[in-house]
Order: C-alpha cells, then sequence, then structure tokens
C-alpha cells in the first residue's frame, strides 16, 4: 500500500519552457510554443498558495535561469522562508553573478546539475558543441563559491559504460552525489539503452554505492527489473509539479494535467479526480510483489507516454525476499538523538520529511519522536519504549533521519 499525503509536501515548478540545450531526451513534456510563459506576478500567485502545504521546492525548467524575472520569483521565494533547490544544465546567463546572488539566498539549497558523461558522451546527449566545457566550469564556480551540487545523468547509449567515470568526475568537480536517471519517454533507438545495458549500468552504480562512492538513484527502476537501492515514485501522492502555464502534473515525466494554480487551489487540484486516476494506475499484478511499498509499481508516467497499461521494465511480481546477511548497528547508550525532520499530521499518523524523503509513521511513535530532543539518551529511550522503541530511533538514523550527539 502506498499512502497518499492529504496535500503534496514537495513540489517542482517549471519556469520556463526555453531551453539552451537540445537533449533528444528531455524530459519535459509541454510544447515551448504553447502560449507565454507566467510572468512574476502569476508566479507570485502560485507560490503563494503552495508555501501552505510544501516543505521544499525544486526550480526546474526548460534551463529555469533564462526566465527574465528569475530573480524577482526567486526573491519572493525568498520572502516566503521555502527551502528551494535549482535543477540546471549550468549553462548560465551570467554565470558569476548568478553564483554570487544564490549564495546570498538562505533558502537556497544547492544545484542539481546535468551531466552526462565526458565531453563526447555529454555533448551527444545535448546537442550543443562545447556545452560540456560550460557546465564544467560553472560547476566549479559553483563549488568555488561554497553552493552544494549534485550532479545528474540521463543513462544513455552514449554514457552507460562510463558510470564509474561520471562519478569520478562528479567527485572531482566537488558535487556531493552523482544521480544516475534511467531515460522516461518516447522511444528513441539512438539513445534509449537494451534491457541488458541497463542492467549493466545499474549493476556498476550499486557496485559504487556500496563500495562507498557518493552514488545514487533518481527516479525509480521496478525491482523485478533488478533489484537495486532505486526507490519508489512519490508522484501524486507527496509531490507534483506546476507547469510554465500554471498547470499541476502528478509529476516532470507525465503529461496529465490535473488542474491549474491561478484558478484553483491546491486542495481542490490534489483530489481531483484526474490526480485520483493517476492514484490508480499500478498494476494489479505489483500489488502481490513483496517489493511493491518499496517500488510502487514502478513509472506510471513513462506507460501513460508509450500508451501501455504498465512500466516496460516490469516482470513480474516478486513473492520470495532473497536471504541477505543482518545488518547489526551499534550505537553508544549514552548518545543524545537529534530529530533532522519535519513532521506533519496526517489521517495515518505523521510523514518524517527531510530533503527528498517521507517516511510515514503511526500515530503511537509520536512519543518516541518526541523523546529525539538531544536531551534523552538511547539507553533511557530503550528503558521506556523497549527493544522495539530503540529499533525504530535506530531505523530512522539509518535513514540519515536522525543524529547523535
Amino acid at each position: 500500500m502506498v499512502l497518499t499525503l492529504s496535500s503534496p509536501v514537495f513540489a517542482s515548478i517549471e519556469l520556463e519552457s526555453r531551453c539552451n540545450n537540445r537533449c533528444p531526451g528531455c524530459d519535459n513534456v509541454f510544447a515551448p510554443e504553447r502560449m507565454p510563459q507566467l510572468l512574476s506576478t502569476q508566479w507570485r500567485t502560485i507560490l503563494a498558495k503552495l508555501k501552505l502545504h510544501i516543505s521544499r521546492l525544486r526550480i526546474t525548467g526548460g534551463e529555469p535561469t533564462l526566465h527574465p524575472e528569475f530573480e524577482e520569483i526567486i526573491d519572493f521565494i525568498h520572502s516566503l522562508d521555502i527551502p528551494f533547490s535549482l535543477f540546471t544544465n549550468a549553462r548560465w546567463p551570467y554565470p558569476e553573478h548568478l553564483s554570487t546572488f544564490l549564495s546570498s539566498i538562505p533558502q537556497f539549497t544547492g544545484f542539481l546539475i546535468s551531466l552526462h558523461g565526458a565531453a563526447a558522451s555529454h555533448e551527444a546527449f545535448t546537442g550543443v558543441p562545447k556545452s560540456f566545457a560550460e557546465t564544467m566550469a560553472n560547476i566549479r564556480r559553483a563549488v568555488a563559491a561554497g553552493l552544494s551540487v549534485t550532479t545528474n545523468t540521463v543513462i544513455t547509449k552514449h554514457n552507460y559504460s562510463e558510470v564509474e567515470q561520471i562519478v569520478a568526475l562528479s567527485k572531482e568537480l566537488g558535487a556531493h552525489h552523482a544521480v544516475f536517471n534511467r531515460y522516461l519517454g518516447q522511444h528513441l533507438p539512438d539513445i534509449e539503452l537494451t534491457n541488458a545495458e541497463l542492467k549493466e549500468a545499474i549493476q556498476a552504480i550499486e557496485h559504487l554505492r556500496v563500495a562507498g562512492y557518493p552514488a545514487k538513484f533518481g527516479n525509480c527502476t521496478p525491482q523485478c527489473f533488478y533489484r537495486s537501492s532505486s526507490t519508489g515514485c512519490l508522484a501524486g501522492v507527496a509531490y507534483c509539479t506546476v507547469d510554465p502555464w500554471g498547470n499541476v502534473r502528478p509529476c516532470n515525466h507525465a503529461s496529465l494535467i490535473c488542474g491549474n494554480l491561478l484558478e484553483q487551489s491546491v486542495e481542490d487540484v490534489w483530489n481531483s479526480e484526474a490526480m485520483k486516476h493517476w492514484r490508480g494506475l499500478i498494476p494489479a499484478q505489483c500489488e502481490s510483489c513483496l517489493e511493491f511499498s518499496k517500488c510502487h509499481g514502478g513509472c506510471r508516467a513513462v506507460a501513460m507516454q508509450l500508451g501501455i497499461e504498465k512500466d516496460p521494465l516490469i516482470v513480474k511480481p516478486i513473492l520470495e525476499k532473497p536471504d541477505e546477511p543482518l545488518t547489526e548497528l551499534t550505537l553508544y547508550e549514552g548518545a543524545h538523538p537529534i530529530s533532522k525532520f519535519d513532521i506533519r499530521p496526517e489521517e495515518f499518523g505523521y510523514v518524517l520529511i527531510y530533503g527528498n524523503r517521507v517516511v510515514p509513521v503511526s500515530h503511537q511513535a509520536k512519543v518516541i519522536l518526541d523523546s529525539l530532543d538531544g536531551q534523552t539518551t538511547l539507553r533511557q529511550i530503550e528503558e521506556t519504549y523497549g527493544r522495539p522503541g530503540l529499533s525504530f530511533v535506530g531505523s530512522l538514523y539509518q535513514q540519515g533521519l536522525v543524529r547523535l550527539r
């Protein structure tokens, strides 16, 4: 079962329809020429509505820095005190000024920057000569300014064998993580991987991750296709996207319009028939799978784009879990756990929100969560709530939602 939140906690806003790259596998599903984009005054209306619900924004496009009122919109987000990241190709009109400007915005949490391989493979995807050098220079500029950077790679025929080199390059540039995404979209034989090639890339990413390298997955890959640390999509259950004209879609990859925030409230759009239809697009076979809670039934958006009933990578339900060695976690009993998450009440209990993670917990967990105050020790938690309470805190620690003092 995938729990649906009462309203979104994350949102992407596609600020700008234009882009100065020409990626054939771009995940935007809108047509740039459809109508004039929103002005900053209209974005203010939308952002003020989102502020009542969300904990974090991602600003994307197209290339968002091309919006003529980019700084005015960012200043308004600053005034609303909404943490936000910027998904960009790092080919900025005024790169030195942009780094200085964003350094002055305390709500800015960092860049997600497209990096699609070494020079040849990167430019085979972007379609722009010398775009690799420009992107590299601006990643270095952002890191030198003290801004957080994560690189983002779409796995294609040009780069699937370069996973290790991309992770090494990302690390050398000063990025915190290298994120990898399977291609989602219409069939494009020149860039789309065979299943064997995709499995090879996933294996390489998993090998590096287990070895301690900062590599991780972005979008979801069904666990029945290949077991990995990829997790299920939160589109339409905790997350939504707003396009350059105010339309709300479940995610950037989905073409389904569920409403418009210039005309409707967030609640009305979130509870619309279109959004409910989206949530129901889970293959029946997935609900019997032991990995359903992790996978969420694969990617609904790619199935919708291809006009098929399910993610094309879905094979069959996993009915047996493999034997896995137990991982023992040893923590000092005198350590003081401190929560790193925001918490929001829901009908089923609570959700814990940290970064892009959303963890549902029961009503009964609240008393333990209240003890994560930096004053109570792990020993005291065990004495009060027993081994199950201590194990619960240990699980949150392993998920990065708790730190120890």
